[in-house]
């Protein structure tokens, strides 16, 4: 029997609500400085004084992040096609997108501001390239992992070269794509965010640096706040979007 949504998100909450209590009234009986761990009302009276700013900055950082992320998935897919269909590709490409993840991005970042500035496009790059490579290795599997009766089937039923690509290896490999931007969704952020430290005069990351540089760790705390809820919006509306397309995948039929 399913349970209903306020039982499955009754748990968490409490555990919440407890972690907090015992942090409002725990912390001032430790020797812990409140400009090192303030306390969640600090946190909450930050919030509120630079609501307006946070969310400003974090329209820049959503901004840079989401075309990041969409960069990723055009180029990612187009790339795992080129791999299925021309073999030379397939002997270069996946070798130098390994080693390439490999490197830290947070070491090319500064060679992204040097080339491109201190604008949006090193930061939509970097966001680009921590997304990128989940997104292809996902979207690759899903193409190539069907099996060989499921190709005689199509073709014995009259489905054409197109049609069978359409209807067998896209719809096989939606699910993977799906799966590819969760990942690729925090990491694109976690890319924005490293631009914005490294050299941004905007978004959450420089309003995160003005912060720190000013021991204001309350807001720190705001933004980090503010960050997460963002990633979790985000991951909610892809599952949104594969609740409500992609319900006919195993995973979805067994819940």
């Amino acid at each position: 029997m399913a349970r209903s949504p306020a039982r499955r998100l009754g748990k968490p909450i409490a555990s919440v609500i407890a972690v907090l209590l015992l942090w409002q009234f725990g912390l001032p009986h430790t020797n812990i400085p409140t400009y090192v761990l303030p306390l969640p009302t600090a946190i909450a009276v930050r919030l509120d004084q630079t609501f307006g700013a946070l969310i400003g900055n974090l329209g820049v950082t959503a901004s840079t992040t989401l075309l990041g992320l969409a960069l990723a998935l055009v180029i990612g897919v187009l790339l795992a096609l080129a791999v299925i269909f021309v073999p030379a590709v397939n002997a270069v490409l996946v070798p130098v997108l390994a080693a390439f993840n490999g490197i830290p991005k947070i070491a090319i970042a500064p060679l992204f501001i040097i080339w491109f500035g201190l604008g949006l496009e090193s930061k939509i790059l970097l966001a680009f390239l921590l997304a990128l490579f989940p997104i292809f290795v996902n979207a690759l599997s899903g193409l190539v992992e069907i099996e060989a009766d499921v190709f005689d089937l199509a073709r014995l039923a009259g489905g054409t070269t197109m049609r069978i690509f359409l209807k067998v290896r896209l719809m096989n490999a939606l699910p993977f794509i799906v799966d590819g931007l969760k990942v690729g969704f925090p990491l694109a952020l976690v890319g924005s965010i490293v631009g914005e430290f490294i050299g941004g005069n905007r978004g959450i990351g420089h309003l995160i640096l003005s912060g720190q540089f000013n021991l204001d760790t309350p807001l720190v705390f705001a933004a980090l706040l503010l960050i997460s809820l963002f990633t979790t919006a985000g991951i909610a509306l892809i599952s949104l979007f594969e609740k409500r397309f992609l319900g006919w995948r195993p995973s979805r039929r067994q819940r």
